[in-house]
C-alpha cells in the first residue's frame, strides 16, 4: 500500500489531503477506489459525502490521482 503522501508529488496539498486522512483513508490505493466510485456515483458518492469535500477539492484529489496512476503504471 502507498502512503497517502504520495498524492502530494501530484498537486494535493496536506491541507487538501486532511479530510481524507480524517475519515480514516491513509493510503492513495483507497483514495484511487473513492475516486471510481465518485466518478459511478457523482455527488451521492462517498468521497463527495466527506466532511471538506466541495467540488474543487474533488476535482483536484481526482486529478492527482489520475497523476498518480499515470506515473506508477
Amino acid at each position: 500500500m502507498t502512503d497517502l503522501r504520495v498524492l502530494h508529488e501530484h498537486g494535493l496539498t496536506h491541507h487538501q489531503t486532511g479530510p481524507l486522512r480524517s475519515a480514516g483513508y491513509d493510503t492513495a490505493e483507497a483514495i484511487a477506489e473513492l475516486v471510481e466510485a465518485h466518478r459511478a456515483d457523482g455527488e451521492a458518492s462517498v468521497l463527495a459525502q466527506l466532511p471538506g469535500m466541495g467540488p474543487r477539492r474533488l476535482a483536484l484529489v481526482c486529478a492527482a490521482v489520475d497523476s498518480w496512476r499515470a506515473v506508477d503504471a
